[in-house]
């Protein structure tokens, strides 16, 4: 996969905030990223499942990357923080051998407020604290449910990417989860994005990791000044 043609789709942070800006009142990012992240859900309908274990919602891609979401950001109380991130509020766990193959030592990598890395039974896992906000009773009902709790109280984690019709959660430290507005009209759906930073200051080598593409992304810098930054990328078609 080229990666000129996949730079495009991660989420400009100025993009975000001028799409917030321009739809303040209205908020059809906010609508609209529920909808298709409902849709999201339903062509992953086979894929979608509880975990109770966790107190969870389970998505996976179709090669077995799994993105857990929590039903109530509130279980790890007021202050969150690293002590608590045995529970986060949001995980990816990964296929660990692609980033062993390519350098990656655990034991290297830098703290990151709000970001835990592990590494266990050959699972490479990102645990993210999002925030504290108590859930609706109805995000253990459904994925789709318990998205809606991260809009209403996370709202300025949730960006739209006009030019590519895609939707995504800031995750901190750069990591993301996008997916397509239209899943039926894109054939990117899904979309893992893992800040390389950190794991090249731990020994990765981001161009070997099997399986993910590693470019050179557009974005804006607090200036507004357009910025190239690297990202490592996971796209999905799930038609």
């Amino acid at each position: 996969m080229r990666a000129a043609r996949i730079a495009g789709l991660v989420l400009a942070a100025a993009a975000i905030v001028a799409a917030q800006a321009g739809c303040a009142k209205t908020d059809v990012v906010a609508k609209f990223a529920k909808t298709s992240f409902a849709a999201l859900a339903e062509a992953s309908k086979d894929r979608v499942a509880w975990d109770d274990e966790e107190g969870a919602w389970s998505l996976k891609s179709p090669a077995g990357d799994e993105v857990l979401v929590a039903a109530d950001f509130s279980r790890n109380g007021a202050a969150g923080g690293m002590a608590d991130m045995e529970r986060p509020d949001v995980e990816f766990s990964l296929d660990a051998a692609p980033f062993l193959a390519a350098g990656l030592d655990l034991a290297k990598l830098p703290a990151a407020e709000g970001i835990k890395y592990e590494l266990e039974e050959g699972r490479f896992m990102l645990h993210f604290e999002l925030g504290s906000g108590a859930f609706a009773a109805s995000a253990k009902k459904s994925l789709p449910e318990a998205f809606a709790e991260i809009v209403r109280t996370e709202r300025p984690r949730i960006g739209y990417h006009a030019a590519l019709d895609h939707y995504g959660i800031m995750l901190g430290g750069g990591n993301m989860l996008e997916w397509a507005k239209d899943p039926a009209k894109n054939d990117k759906d899904l979309v893992l994005v893992l800040e390389p930073g950190p794991l090249v200051a731990a020994g990765l080598d981001p161009a070997k990791v099997q399986g993910w593409a590693f470019a050179k992304v557009e974005t804006m810098d607090d200036k507004g000044a357009k910025i190239l930054v690297d990202k490592l990328l996971r796209p999905f078609d799930l038609r």
